[in-house]
């Protein structure tokens, strides 16, 4: 592997793992103007914040290639490392498969054949296509994704920081219409509902910021970088929530457009015109797309790693001359188009990716607490202040909120779907390590 991330590239794949600007916040929002953005402040301090600093200590401790499967191996041993690869394979799968469907759907602001009421097979075949796409760009390695993500993140915010402008020079001169925090509450909603619809979205839209580890191996200097990164993208994503929703709540209102995928089209169109509506949606398929470009890389290293320690083939390990781990990213691929075509609503296997997150992150967490309490003395470039309470607090609090969300899906999807089928998939990793271990060991002597 090839150290060639520099900070601001960091950054801008750390921006396409968590965010890829406000699009998917429309759930949020439509759930109640006031009740959507406080939550969008909120998340950072409760959810966020803690695990990025979680991330950023462990992150700047063990650089390594393989980022939260090397803090697991650490702290845990082999079975606990086992247990956190195959757990995060099995997350990476189901999530993969969200952001070409969500590439398809800003598409079909211009081309409806690509939405869900279109062609089936021209949009299954645009997801294809967009997978092998971004297969093909990571093949030339991570300096590549990196130089990518930091032109899609500009092109990305162009149309928001162009509505935040227009807005802001139209509230100044003509006023503002509408109030950003009313109502707290949509009309016609309750409290219990408005909750289901935008916790679990606004959990999603600020989670990934453990992602970036796993190519600590190719970041210029971790230590110093990994943790200011973190720090810089927390501001950032938030900003980029925050002020364009107030601004577009603020003008157009909590009930003047339907808060849906495609919501921020409409917004940007009565706010500066249609041209505006336009761009925001074509920079929709450039989200979607930098938010893949950037997953892709990062999850892929994740067989890589383990392919290392024999968990799986060994050929996972070949690299090409770019640095890029390219049978990894080729079985990615193969297992993300699987995915894409054997479903056709992948809405209910989304439905997975807050249970099997919650295990991936416990994992973290606990090697978090392991190292604290078993290596006091490893260097540290940067550390949690605050000592125990502190550290426990961090580790309490991301829970607590993927408990939230977790109940809310159950809510919205049911028991099965939600803790059910990732359990048991879950279930079997565990199960599988015995036999794994005796592979790479042989059979006992007779």
């Amino acid at each position: 592997m090839k150290r060639n991330l520099s900070l601001s590239a960091i950054i801008s794949i750390i921006f396409f793992n968590v965010s890829g600007g406000p699009y998917g916040l429309e759930s949020v929002l439509s759930a109640g103007a006031g009740l959507g953005l406080l939550m969008i402040v909120a998340a950072p301090i409760i959810w966020s914040a803690p695990v990025a600093l979680v991330c950023a200590e462990l992150g700047s401790t063990l650089p390594e290639e393989g980022g939260y499967y090397a803090w697991s191996k650490r702290a845990l041993g082999r079975f606990g490392a086992f247990c956190q690869g195959f757990w995060a394979w099995l997350f990476t799968v189901v999530n993969m498969g969200t952001y070409p469907t969500l590439f398809c759907d800003y598409l079909s602001y211009f081309f409806p054949e690509a939405g869900e009421e279109g062609s089936y097979g021209l949009r299954k075949g645009i997801m294809i296509a967009m997978i092998w796409a971004f297969v093909l760009v990571n093949l030339r390695g991570a300096r590549t994704v990196g130089n990518l993500s930091r032109v899609f993140m500009l092109l990305v915010l162009s149309p928001f920081a162009v509505m935040i402008v227009v807005g802001t020079y139209r509230g100044i001169v003509e006023g503002f219409p509408h109030s950003a925090v009313s109502p707290m509450i949509a009309r016609g909603n309750t409290f219990q509902a408005a909750c289901a619809t935008a916790i679990p979205v606004i959990l999603w839209n600020f989670l990934g910021w453990d992602s970036i580890s796993t190519v600590a191996g190719e970041m210029n200097d971790p230590r110093r970088d990994y943790p200011r990164a973190l720090l810089v993208s927390i501001l950032l994503v938030t900003a980029v929530y925050l002020i364009p929703s107030a601004i577009a709540l603020m003008l157009v209102g909590a009930d003047g457009i339907d808060w849906k995928t495609g919501a921020w089209s409409i917004a940007a169109e009565r706010i500066a015109g249609s041209w505006l509506g336009q761009f925001t949606g074509a920079m929709g398929m450039v989200a979607a797309a930098g938010l893949y470009s950037g997953l892709v890389l990062v999850y892929s290293r994740v067989p890589f790693v383990m392919a290392g320690d024999r968990f799986l083939p060994r050929a996972l390990m070949r690299c090409n001359s770019h640095g890029a781990p390219w049978a990894s990213l080729v079985v990615s691929g193969v297992i993300y188009s699987a995915v894409v075509l054997a479903f056709r609503n992948l809405n209910e296997l989304a439905a997975a990716n807050v249970t099997l997150y919650a295990a991936m992150m416990s994992l973290e967490l606990l090697s978090f607490l392991v190292l604290r309490w078993r290596e006091p003395g490893l260097d540290r470039p940067f550390k949690i202040p605050g000592g125990w309470p502190v550290a426990v607090i961090v580790s309490a609090l991301p829970m607590i909120c993927v408990a939230a969300g977790a109940y809310y899906h159950v809510v919205e999807f049911g028991f099965w779907n939600v803790i059910g089928k990732p359990v048991l998939a879950m279930a079997l990793v565990p199960l599988a390590f015995p036999l794994v271990r005796w592979r790479q060991n042989g059979p006992p002597p007779a």
